[in-house]
Formats: structure tokens, C-alpha cells, sequence
């Protein structure tokens, strides 16, 4: 299993920004995605940054209205308190960085659940699940491979058809795609509501993520 440092950040950012059509850069040793569907914006990405390195970055996210700022760490009260230094809002404080060992995972796609349909789109190094119910939209999640690596995106259930198995079973189909490229481990950001269906699933907590914003 291995640890969290800086090229295992850039590696899910990496492939959090193909799953999601973002163009990236670095600044530093920071990378950076270019939010062209949220707010027309760049978000900056640091690992542990020391108080320089978190200065200099909370001043290029004041720059712009629409610029964020999201930090990976183990400090979470000691970043609020420099947040608060260097002029940031915290935009969102839920969220957890988690790892899993592919390992022995299933290869093959599972069995659609009954009342679903199912449809799983294969392009290049993306893969995308979605399941309905009807025609209606009842569930998805996004995967994409980088290096070995399988990097989880966008895993949401519709409201209305939650506690029913959805969220394991699109986990599952996409990590039956992440294994056609002989992915190894997977990478993922959790939300709150995720976490208890990524842990029951096998996933490892590595680290805090949260999310600033500049204070206007």
C-alpha cells in the first residue's frame, strides 16, 4: 500500500482531471486543474505545504474570486488556524483522501441489480458507470488510470435511490475496468456520505482534505 506524498497527489490529480475533461499545471510543486465546468478557475492542490509555501499559495488564491485552494493533511486544526492568517474561507472540511489495494479485486463486472439497467463506456484510460432505473438517472461514478494507478471519481447515487446497493455496485463495475489496465491501486477523495460505504469496501483513510476559498 503506499503512503501519501507529493507524487501520489499529482498522480489523483492527475486523474481526477482527465475523468473530468480539466487541462492542468503546476505551480511550484503544487499541481493545479483548470475548473472550466465550475468556476472558470484554477484549483491548487498541496500536500503538508509548510507556512511559506501556504502563504505564497493563499496569495495566488486571492488573485481571483473564483480561485481554490485544497490542502492534504494530517493538520486540519493547525490549517484552519493559517487560513484564517492568510485571508481564506474553508469552503469544505468533510472530505478524505483514501487508498485501496487492488489486489485480489474482482476482474469481471458484476451482475446488474434487479429494476436497473446498466452501462458501462470504455475510452482509452477513462471508464464511465451508469446505472437507471426507467430511463431515469439513478446512479454513476467515473475511473480513470494513470500509471498503474485507478483514480475513482464523481461515485453518486440519486436521492431517491439510495440504501440500495448502488454505490457498491458502481464502485465495483468501475474497478472491474481499472483492472483491463492492470491498475494496482486505487486512489479516491471521499465525501462524508461516502465513507462508510469505501471503508466497508476495503478502503484505507490516508488523509484530511480541505478545501479554501478567498475571503472577499
Amino acid at each position: 500500500m503506499s503512503l501519501l506524498d507529493d507524487d501520489l497527489l499529482e498522480t489523483w490529480v492527475s486523474g481526477w482531471a482527465q475523468a473530468r475533461g480539466y487541462r492542468t499545471r503546476r505551480e511550484g510543486r503544487f499541481p493545479a486543474a483548470f475548473l472550466h465546468d465550475k468556476t472558470n478557475d484554477w484549483e491548487y492542490f498541496a500536500l503538508e505545504p509548510s507556512h511559506d509555501e501556504f502563504a505564497a499559495l493563499a496569495s495566488s488564491a486571492r488573485k481571483s474570486p473564483g480561485r481554490l485552494f485544497t490542502i492534504v493533511t494530517a493538520r486540519v486544526n493547525e490549517i484552519h488556524g493559517a487560513a484564517l492568517v492568510y485571508g481564506l474561507n474553508v469552503r469544505s472540511a468533510n472530505e478524505v483522501f483514501m487508498t485501496l489495494d487492488m489486489t485480489g479485486q474482482d476482474i469481471e463486472d458484476p451482475l446488474p441489480l434487479d429494476g436497473f439497467e446498466s452501462e458501462t463506456v470504455r475510452g482509452g484510460t477513462v471508464g464511465t458507470v451508469t446505472v437507471t432505473a426507467g430511463g431515469e438517472p439513478a446512479a454513476r461514478g467515473s475511473v480513470a488510470i494513470v500509471d498503474g494507478y485507478a483514480v475513482y471519481d464523481r461515485i453518486v447515487t440519486e436521492p431517491g435511490f439510495r440504501r440500495r446497493g448502488l454505490g457498491s455496485y458502481v464502485t465495483r463495475a468501475l474497478t472491474a475496468v481499472a483492472m483491463e489496465h492492470d491498475a494496482d491501486t486505487g486512489l479516491l477523495v471521499a465525501t462524508a456520505d461516502g465513507l462508510e460505504l469505501y471503508t466497508y469496501l476495503g478502503w484505507e483513510n490516508l488523509a484530511s482534505v480541505v478545501m479554501f476559498e478567498p475571503r472577499l
